[in-house]
């Protein structure tokens, strides 16, 4: 597919939090310097950020190692994950994310830019979803 690029790209520091979430249902925002990222009605996870700058919390736990991200980017990004995806990807706009399966595994879809997807999945499960994804490439060529 011309133009689509997949990689893996480096998180920072990562803590799930629990409390009154900083945004919206299945929406992303900054927060304190990170991004949060909406995953229940009162747990957040905080990309670029630790257990000590959300003390106030309920609970805050590091999760840094427990997420790979794949980056899908690309105009046709979204034919890509659709393959995969039951979800209505045009809904899924920048600043929104969704817990979801892509090929039969639980990810976390974000969309930080009209064109670039990030696949958030257990380290144990990326390269199968890396090698899906690679597959989906060509096949929507």
């Amino acid at each position: 597919m011309t133009g689509v690029r997949l990689r893996e790209v480096a998180l920072p520091a990562t803590v799930t939090v629990r409390g009154e979430p900083p945004v919206a249902a299945n929406a992303t925002g900054p927060v304190d310097g990170g991004l949060a990222v909406w995953l229940g009605p009162d747990e957040w996870l905080v990309l670029g950020a630790t257990e000590a700058d959300y003390a106030h919390a309920d609970a805050a736990v590091d999760v840094s190692a427990s997420r790979v991200c794949l980056e899908l980017a690309g105009a046709d990004a979204a034919a890509v994950l659709a393959r995969g995806c039951s979800l209505d990807l045009d809904a899924l706009v920048p600043g929104r994310c969704a817990q979801t399966l892509l090929a039969r595994v639980d990810v976390l879809l974000l969309r930080p830019e009209e064109t670039t997807w990030w696949v958030l999945v257990r380290p144990s499960y990326a390269g199968y979803v890396r090698a899906w994804l690679e597959d989906a490439l060509r096949e929507v060529e």
